[in-house]
């Protein structure tokens, strides 16, 4: 947007005096130096400036006999950040007994999981640099990558469990730190267990960001962040939770704030909450992480969309385009898919998407977004996308099996989808959304099965959380319907999710 350059000289001062009052006779001899203006300049400046604000109007407020101030907190987005020390590095190891290729998939998804939690504070080795060629053993590997740490671990099958025993080695001098058997048959909770104790035995680490006040409030914005990427409906509540006890024990530490708001944009994506909740949640954490650290990409980042859905396309796209540059590709890429969905873009919400997805294809959030953008394209792309995701057999999230199998369900294909939830063993649950999506599938069916279904959730529903029953928009907005296309397309109903 172009502001003339005396009214973004009165503008660039109102920003930094930080809500103070300015007075007229100060911002006449600030940009209008050596010259003599008339107050009639000011007011003329002050007036274009509410022009190009458009409705945000009060935020250039008049002190009668004083001045003018700027009534809304602002912070410098460029402002310098601390140097850095040197950040541990750690080799993650190919777990032994399991077959080659198991193994190469699990130590690359304990190296994105790291990757993700500790950001640049751990240098975690890519698998990609190890050698899985040779015979090497793991301390020739450990000594040939001068790697600070070494985990290592081996698959024990116990009947149908699977576990994990892990070892973290220093790699100095080959000490063990610590060992611990984990339960692998949940694969998220094993790696939130894992990333804490990554945390608690590696001295001085930190999660991504600037470092916690206290280990305490490090640990949970660890569980926050593991419970967030889980993405089902229990699990956002527990990251609120998570996020909302690191902040208590810890108020400055703005990657929390940023996992708060995630956390409610989560909620608002898979119906939850009321969006205009989640929204003033998600802004008021937002703010308070710029705050706290003015610079913070992830922070613009979500800054960025939710300007965008409170209706400020231009201004979220020059946000976007600075984020894209240099915050982390996968969120950047998610909501900026989310921003191009808004705006009934799909075409480049797809292409974002997949560009997210690409960087971090286990992302619960993204592969949710996705499917919703593929329905609003239209129903052949959607249930083609979702065949092909129950059919790879890579989905391990409720969630993502429900979505994809109340998609077929909607769309006419009631035995696949039918056969997919049994699969999982969600076909005789009623408990919460999965008792919800069965009753979709079911109603296809049999019709008295369902209803009887549907009570059954509705009262296991009441006596849960007072948000339980607002997860039915979720599934109203997949309904098929005769004007199902025409619905997705009315400006009327533009909305989060």
């Amino acid at each position: 947007m172009h502001v003339p350059p005396k009214e973004s000289s009165v503008l660039r001062l109102l920003l930094k005096s930080s809500g103070t009052v300015i007075s007229k006779h100060q911002l006449l001899d600030d940009v209008w130096p050596e010259t003599y203006a008339a107050e009639e300049s000011l007011t003329r400046c002050i007036y274009s400036l509410r022009k190009l604000l458009r409705e945000d109007k009060d935020f250039i407020a008049t002190v009668y006999g004083q001045g003018y101030r700027f009534t809304c907190p602002a912070v410098e987005l460029d402002a310098p950040h601390p140097t850095r020390t040197a950040s541990p590095s750690l080799a993650v190891l190919p777990f032994r007994h399991a077959d080659e290729a198991a193994a190469l998939d699990l130590q690359d998804v304990i190296i994105r999981q790291l990757s993700t939690a500790f950001g640049e504070s751990l240098r975690v080795i890519p698998s990609g640099l190890m050698d899985h060629t040779t015979s090497l053993d793991a301390r020739s590997q450990v000594q040939r990558l001068a790697a600070d740490y070494c985990l290592s671990g081996r698959c024990i099958r116990q009947g149908d469990h699977q576990h994990w025993s892990i070892e973290l080695i220093r790699g100095s001098d080959h000490v063990l730190l610590h060992g611990q058997t984990l339960d692998a048959c949940d694969l998220s909770e094993a790696l939130g267990a894992l990333t804490s104790m990554v945390a608690q035995r590696m001295t001085g680490l930190r999660p991504a960001g600037e470092a916690c006040a206290s280990y305490p409030a490090a640990v949970a914005w660890l569980n926050g962040l593991c419970s967030l990427q889980q993405h089902t409906p229990q699990s956002l509540r527990d990251a609120l939770v998570q996020f909302r006890q690191c902040l208590k024990l810890d108020a400055g530490y703005a990657p929390a704030w940023c996992g708060l708001a995630d956390a409610w944009l989560g909620q608002a994506m898979i119906g939850l909450c009321y969006q205009g909740r989640a929204m003033e949640q998600a802004q008021s954490a937002i703010s308070s992480a710029l705050t706290r650290d003015p610079g913070n990409l992830s922070a613009l980042t979500r800054l960025a969309l939710l300007t965008s859905l409170r209706g400020c396309e231009q201004a979220a796209q020059v946000l976007f385009q600075r984020c894209l540059l240099n915050a982390d590709q996968a969120d950047a890429h998610y909501f900026h898919a989310w921003h191009h969905w808004y705006w009934r873009r799909n075409e480049q919400a797809a292409q974002s998407i997949e560009r997210s997805l690409q960087h971090d294809p286990d992302s619960v959030r993204a592969q949710v977004l996705r499917l919703r953008i593929a329905l609003a394209q239209g129903a052949e792309s959607t249930v083609l996308m979702a065949r092909r995701t129950l059919q790879q057999g890579a989905v391990a999230n409720s969630l993502l099996v429900i979505l994809n199998a109340v998609v077929l369900a909607y769309f006419g294909q009631h035995a696949a989808a039918w056969h997919e939830l049994e699969q999982v063993g969600l076909a005789q649950s009623a408990i919460g959304e999965q008792g919800l999506a069965a009753w979709n599938v079911l109603f296809g069916v049999n019709p008295l099965n369902a209803r009887n279904q549907y009570a059954n959730w509705l009262c296991l529903a009441r006596t849960g959380t007072p948000d339980g029953l607002m997860v039915a928009p979720l599934w109203g907005s997949l309904q098929r319907a005769p004007d199902f296309r025409h619905c997705e397309t009315l400006p009327s109903e533009r909305r989060l999710a």
